[in-house]
């Protein structure tokens, strides 16, 4: 049974998340650590998201009988090695294995570690005591002086690693999944009700994060749409982005509209003063549609068309279309809401076994094309450094015989 979980910051405290034990009693550097975090502005998902790290690291040092004070490099690796090995239980491969994690979470989960032993670190030199007073840093492996900073708290990762520090996973270079064009229409006609199918179409059509509704870390992405989200003058709805948290206006396909209306009218059943667009039906009729809930209806709408879809495939096979259209990344870039042009580069301007295999095909061709055309020089030709042709080559061996012939002649007189 776990020992420490995260809650909700009380009122006057300034952190939106603690770390406490199982007598509810917080964990006093985390607490001070989350609330460096809410003072540089991150994010709630942010937040959130260190909190549960921090978490389950509190939690696998009680389960060991590892003091938090005296947590060493090698007690770190350990801990990654054991984390990396297992993920939730839920999550077991097709012999029953619990699922390893994935190289970006476990690289995350580093950087909690990291940026939370650094803030430890910090905290306790500038003091002139405490345990953490000039220590290393044991997630990272460096000094504080020499520690590789982050451009803003609470990032994934350093700005800046002149090298591997030995924990961090290499990520994987891989392209993304597509869903076919037919697919994806067999998922719309297959969902039960309008908001399924609203929901499908519009992920399929802007490309947007399916993101989420939630009283703990707030709203982003196509769930955390209100009703005041929707634009029909411009045909075009407004989603918050993750965590930056600044809106984003996209334009919507006339497709999508009919399906709104008929949402609006016949299953939309909340309070008036509810400002969430989509909300949930049967156990939480009248509440915020949640991830979980929409990624249930989605995996029984997936196994009823036979398509093997998770919700971040829509963004991926619409940036991939984008691209494959216009050629403009930056156009790719504006509609995703990515905030730096690298970002979309680095995950769709890739190139796929199909492309590959195309463009040899076309070089073999054009090769085979060109050899076909070419006209190959006489042996006579090929005793000159051009390939001239017979005319040419005539006109030459007449100049040279009549310049020979002129040499005789001042050499006889």
């Amino acid at each position: 049974m776990a020992t420490y979980s995260i809650q909700r910051g009380t009122e006057g405290f300034s952190a939106l998340f603690r770390v406490c034990d199982a007598q509810g009693v917080s964990v006093g550097s985390c607490d001070q650590f989350l609330t460096e975090l809410s003072q540089r502005d991150c994010s709630a998902y942010t937040q959130r998201a260190y909190a549960i790290g921090l978490a389950h690291f509190f939690n696998w040092l009680d389960r060991t009988g590892v003091d938090s004070d005296r947590v060493t490099r090698q007690i770190v690796g350990s801990y990654i090695s054991e984390f990396a090995r297992s993920s939730r239980q839920s999550a077991i491969t097709s012999d029953g294995a619990p699922k390893a994690r994935q190289p970006r979470t476990i690289n995350h989960r580093i950087s909690v570690l990291s940026s939370y032993f650094d803030y430890c670190i910090r905290c306790d030199t500038e003091d002139g005591r405490g345990p953490w007073n000039g220590r290393v840093n044991p997630a990272s492996g460096n000094p504080l002086a020499d520690a590789p900073r982050h451009g803003m708290m609470g990032r994934d990762l350093p700005q800046h690693r002149p090298h591997r520090d030995g924990f961090r996973r290499r990520v994987p270079r891989v392209v993304p999944q597509r869903l076919d064009p037919s697919a994806i229409q067999r998922l719309i006609e297959t969902a039960s009700s309008w908001r399924d199918k609203a929901i499908l179409t519009l992920l399929s059509r802007t490309g947007q994060r399916i993101g989420n509704w939630s009283t703990l870390a707030g709203r982003h992405g196509v769930l955390g749409m209100t009703l005041d989200d929707i634009d029909r003058g411009r045909h075009s709805i407004t989603v918050r982005l993750k965590g930056a948290r600044d809106e984003h206006r996209v334009p919507v396909s006339d497709d999508f509209w009919p399906l709104l209306d008929n949402y609006l009218s016949a299953e939309r059943r909340a309070p008036s003063d509810l400002a969430a667009l989509w909300t949930a039906a049967r156990k939480g009729q009248g509440k915020p549609l949640s991830y979980a809930a929409f990624e249930s209806s989605l995996r029984y709408i997936a196994r009823k068309a036979g398509v093997a879809v998770h919700p971040h495939l829509f963004r991926h096979t619409f940036a991939q279309g984008v691209l494959d259209t216009t050629g403009n990344i930056k156009v790719a870039q504006e509609i995703l809401g990515h905030a730096h042009l690298s970002t979309t580069a680095d995950l769709y301007m890739r190139v796929d076994q199909h492309a590959m295999v195309t463009a040899l095909a076309a070089v073999k061709t054009d090769a085979e094309r060109s050899m076909a055309q070419r006209t190959w020089p006489t042996r006579k030709a090929a005793q000159y450094a051009f390939d001239y042709d017979e005319q040419t080559i005539a006109e030459l061996e007449q100049t040279i015989e009549q310049a020979s012939g002129l040499k005789s002649a001042d050499e006889e007189d």
